[in-house]
């Protein structure tokens, strides 16, 4: 998905009555999850992504094992 199609995706989700939260990195390109290891801000990302996802599926005490 290309940002300008996430931003879309996010508002509407949001106009829907989703909880959503929409975060990009400027020098990111659509695969840059590929850097996984490899690149620091990658992995800052997975692990915000990681954290979301266990807030929201009430699996928080996951993060401090």
């Amino acid at each position: 998905m290309l940002v300008g199609e996430a931003i879309e995706f996010a508002k509407r989700a949001k106009d829907a009555g989703v909880d959503v939260s929409l975060h990009s990195l400027p020098e990111g390109q659509h695969n840059f999850i590929l850097g996984a290891r490899r690149v620091p801000e990658v992995n800052q990302a997975i692990e915000e992504i990681g954290g979301w996802l266990r807030s929201k599926l009430g699996l928080a005490a996951l993060a401090a094992a």
